[in-house]
């Protein structure tokens, strides 16, 4: 049985496929017939998904063009694409080389994502899904990754999501997170002990692409029984190396070529 979200849902992904079959522009009426919707409760949600930057409407001629946020999304989702079927290669090595599971992870939208994973042969290991969103002020992969945000960004996290203790070690207070971001830059990469799940410690370190801005993280995560001092700086050392590999093949296959540094739209990227 559809609930009433499954239906926004389906109605929502209508709307951007009709778009999709080369319709640049489209009236009210237009989209009504299509999907045999009342204009009044079709403008509603039109007017819904303009405030999110999904679709704008014309001032001139009052009809209805995809958002940028689109935009973002489809750099996001291609982007990440990219780094995980080029990072495959090297995450397999990683495992081979430590006996841990590595972890591939993006930031987005104050969390971040788990995007891929390649498990150690371990009987005993930290299990992990991939799709999974993770708190961004806990956990070697998340640290490190916000650690080269911007100052704002970082408080935007701690805004929205607040600092809440997840496990033993979890960070919770502000001005001990900026100490630890801090530590992670000089550093280079960042570790944890207990502070997402018990009885589990990571590493990890960031992928960069061309331009050295932060794309992802790549990371190492065990249970403690493994854990040692020793063991966070070789396994740091390791995942610095193949994050250096994974950014140099990320470099040949998204760096434009005969174009601008900056990056203006999805095509940039692919």
């Amino acid at each position: 049985m559809d609930t009433p979200a499954v239906k926004t849902i389906d109605r929502f992904v209508q709307i951007l496929d009709y778009f999709a079959q080369g319709h640049a522009t489209v009236s009210l009426t237009e989209l009504s017939d299509y999907l045999n919707l009342p204009k009044s409760t079709l403008h509603r949600f039109l007017t819904g998904l303009e405030s999110n930057g999904i679709l704008r409407r014309d001032t001139n001629d009052k009809k209805w063009r995809l958002g940028y946020h689109l935009i973002v999304w489809g750099a996001a989702a291609a982007e990440s694409t990219t780094l995980r079927e080029i990072a495959k290669p090297f995450m397999n090595e990683l495992v081979a080389d430590s006996g841990e599971t590595a972890i591939l992870t993006v930031y987005h939208d104050y969390e971040v994502f788990c995007i891929d994973m390649n498990e150690t042969s371990h009987t005993l290991r930290l299990k992990m899904e991939v799709g999974v969103q993770r708190a961004a002020h806990a956990g070697a992969s998340s640290k490190v990754l916000i650690a080269y945000l911007p100052e704002d960004e970082v408080m935007a996290i701690v805004k929205e999501k607040g600092l809440p203790k997840l496990c033993t070690n979890t960070i919770t207070d502000v001005d001990e997170l900026k100490v630890e971001l801090a530590r992670i830059r000089t550093r280079g990469y960042a570790d944890s002990l207990e502070e997402t799940d018990p009885g589990a410690w990571g590493v990890a370190t960031p992928i960069r692409d061309w331009k050295g801005q932060v794309l992802g993280a790549i990371g190492l995560a065990g249970p403690t029984m493994r854990y040692s001092s020793e063991k966070v700086k070789q396994y740091a050392d390791l995942c610095g190396k193949y994050a250096e590999k994974i950014s140099a093949a990320l470099s040949v296959s998204i760096r434009p070529v005969n174009k601008p540094s900056n990056l203006n739209s999805v095509k940039d990227i692919q």
